[in-house]
């Protein structure tokens, strides 16, 4: 799941579940990487999630944003990438809040 809020000094906030990372589709915006999960919690709260921070921009806008998962192995686990991944648009009014969501997967069946 995802969403936007850019009240957070200057950066639009992406909280999504899931391993992997996260994309604008149509905007080309590089994400921060200037903060660990640890200092993310602190700031956002630890909602049992991960947050990607992104740089403003103009608003009232229309957005994809769509989940992309990595496949790894680890010492006691490992994830394989799903057949099935998440977008949402998300319409964001004038003050930068969300107005309107909507989630899809791209899920053929």
């Amino acid at each position: 799941s995802s969403g936007i809020n850019a009240e957070y000094g200057g950066r639009m906030v992406v909280a999504y579940r899931g391993m992997g990372r996260v994309d604008f589709m149509g905007v080309n915006l590089a994400q921060y990487h200037d903060t660990n999960c640890m200092q993310q919690n602190r700031k956002y709260g630890d909602r049992n999630c991960q947050y990607a921070e992104f740089p403003l921009i103009s608003f009232p806008a229309t957005v994809k944003i769509v989940g992309s998962t990595i496949a790894h192995q680890g010492n006691s686990y490992s994830c394989r990438k799903p057949a099935v991944e998440s977008w949402s648009y998300v319409e964001i009014g004038p003050d930068g809040m969300p107005v309107r969501q909507h989630f899809g997967n791209n899920n053929k069946f």
